[in-house]
């Protein structure tokens, strides 16, 4: 049957068809009886979903029954998905005539949760079968046979949905809304999608230290606000601890389900704040403010302060701007401790920037940022961290601005202490969009090493503002506190600077070793055989980063490590 029969209408949750809810599914009450569920999915979410069972008349006859439809990313249940019963031929090893199916009826799936679902049959009247609801278990004979309990394990929703927690809101077929603040700790699990409506914080700064959890494979939305955002304050945590096969999910209320497609802007972002140091609130009581909300505080003395565990994170469709200059980003941190650990987080079509640092110290290893709508990478105030892997996409329709746009303050360009991140093993692409691969600015150092730059429309290195150059020193003598070093660089324009600039960015990027310009010879984002940045890398100073002898986010072809985990990603 083709793939073109459709169902509706269509409902959204964490739990959802995918590859982990293949099998053979036993009816839990007639022995004897059971459905075979095939899922393929696609890269950009969904995938049609294929069933072969039976419905029974009266006596136990059987009729076989087979079924495909279009499910989208987050929806767990169709109504009135057609079904087809085989006619003529039979079943055997020669296949002795053809086999037609005939649409005759319609059938209603929902997934509950791993290994367990329930199928209504509605048979056409001409059938002469009755309407037949089985509820279904996976067999372990089949899983047993397809290599033990590891078949099943990548679906990490277990348990059925009972209801919202206390403090939550029941807004949907499973769908729990939080508002305001969350002032005790809470879990947030994968059975159930939650819904943030407007600004969502976590603790009360300083004063009501609250831990938040989220499962794997747990999805959060926006309310359709547009200004909702999930906030963790100073002093608070989250443990937002995803797998490669389950990553947890920020994205938009229409993605992945009905008919409007989601777009940047949507929702808010994620935002954390702590209390390590920048170099905008020196002294206690460390009062900086957002940016996006003036009345919410950032900033301290405590750089070693862990404000949880991002791992295996995707904010989709993020970015509210609430008006020029004052945006929440897919990302934020906010004067964040190196204490926290961050991994494995992807920023797809975010309407500002991917990820952004206003001071603090945090890392960051194995980002990838998708068609943004503003910077990849943006610090500000003093930010010292360290950032390793990233690969920025810029898209056709999205993207005009910076791989990175690195500052130290802007009101204070010489404020300290100074931004000096270390950065190493970027594949930023411009696809021929997007303002420079690199921006230094406003008195800003750091290092950026084992990187590419290719295809920004602007050029891959702009330097401005005389507090930078002084920060740098000169091509001859330069301070240590901004340098590149074991580079390649590839765009129309390689290297630009401002009008008043005392040395030029190109004079700068060749005094320094390693730095090449060439074509990278890429496969889409991964290098080819014979590429520039195979070899010719060199490990950072730090025990934090992983030692590496190549340039880019990749070692070779085979050394993909976005699989799995990411969104769309264009290959």
């Amino acid at each position: 049957m083709a793939a073109a029969m459709l169902a509706v209408p269509a409902a959204n949750a964490a739990i959802r068809f995918s590859e982990a809810t293949d099998g053979l599914y036993s009816d839990a009450t007639h022995g004897g009886r059971g459905w075979v569920v095939d899922f393929i999915p696609r890269k950009d979410g969904g995938g049609i979903l294929y069933l072969y069972g039976a419905a029974y008349d009266e006596t136990g006859k059987q009729a076989w029954i087979t079924s495909n439809f279009e499910v989208k990313e987050f929806e767990f249940k169709k109504t009135d998905a057609p079904m087809a019963m085989p006619t003529g031929g039979r079943f055997g090893d020669t296949w002795p005539g053809a086999v037609t199916p005939v649409v005759n009826g319609k059938l209603d799936v929902e997934l509950l949760s791993c290994g367990e679902l329930k199928i209504t049959v509605k048979p056409d009247a001409a059938t002469g079968l009755p309407t037949s609801t089985q509820t279904l278990v996976a067999s372990s004979d089949y899983v047993n046979s397809l290599g033990g309990a590891t078949v099943n394990q990548q679906c990490v929703q277990k348990r059925k949905f009972t209801g919202c927690p206390t403090g939550t809101t029941l807004v949907a077929d499973r769908t729990c809304q939080i508002t305001g603040t969350i002032a005790s700790n809470l879990t947030l699990t994968n059975e159930t999608t939650w819904v943030l409506k407007g600004l969502v914080k976590v603790g009360t700064d300083n004063s009501n230290k609250v831990k938040l959890t989220i499962e794997p494979g747990t999805l959060i939305t926006g309310s359709g606000q547009a200004a909702d955002y999930l906030y963790v304050e100073p002093g608070s945590q989250i443990f937002a601890q995803g797998t490669p096969y389950a990553p947890i999910i920020f994205t938009s209320p229409a993605d992945g389900v009905g008919t409007t497609a989601p777009k940047p802007g949507d929702w808010g972002g994620i935002v954390i704040s702590g209390n390590a140091p920048n170099n905008k609130c020196l002294t206690a009581p460390f009062d900086c403010r957002s940016e996006f909300d003036p009345t919410l505080r950032y900033g301290g003395n405590s750089p070693r302060e862990s404000s949880g565990v991002i791992q295996y994170v995707q904010s989709r469709y993020a970015g509210y701007i609430f008006q020029t200059g004052r945006e929440v980003n897919s990302f934020t941190f906010q004067s964040v401790g190196d204490g926290t650990v961050v991994d494995h987080i992807q920023a797809y079509r975010g309407k500002d920037d991917g990820i952004e640092f206003f001071g603090g110290n945090v890392n960051v290893k194995y980002a990838v940022i998708t068609e943004g709508g503003d910077d990849g990478l943006d610090w500000d105030e003093g930010y010292s961290g360290n950032i390793q892997y990233v690969l920025l996409q810029h898209g056709q329709g999205l993207g005009e601005d910076n791989g990175i746009e690195a500052s130290n303050q802007n009101a204070n360009q010489d404020a300290s202490p100074r931004a000096i991140p270390t950065v190493s093993n970027l594949t930023m692409i411009g696809n021929g969009n997007g303002g420079y691969g690199v921006y230094f600015k406003e008195g800003t150092g750091g290092h950026i090493k084992n990187s590419l730059f290719t295809g920004f429309k602007n050029g891959c290195l702009y330097i401005t503002n005389a507090p930078t150059f002084a920060s740098a020193g000169t091509p001859t003598a330069l301070t240590g506190n901004l340098t590149m070093d074991h580079n390649l660089v590839q765009c129309a324009t390689n290297f630009n600077q401002a009008a008043d600039a005392p040395w030029t960015a190109q004079a700068f990027y060749n005094a320094q070793s390693g730095n090449k310009v060439g074509e990278p010879l890429l496969d889409g984002y991964l290098p080819k055989a014979g590429s520039p940045l195979l070899d010719g890398g060199a490990s950072a100073s730090s025990a934090w980063f992983t030692p590496v002898a190549y340039i880019g986010a990749f070692r070779d072809s085979n050394d993909d490590w976005t699989r799995g985990w990411v969104f769309n990603l264009p290959r």
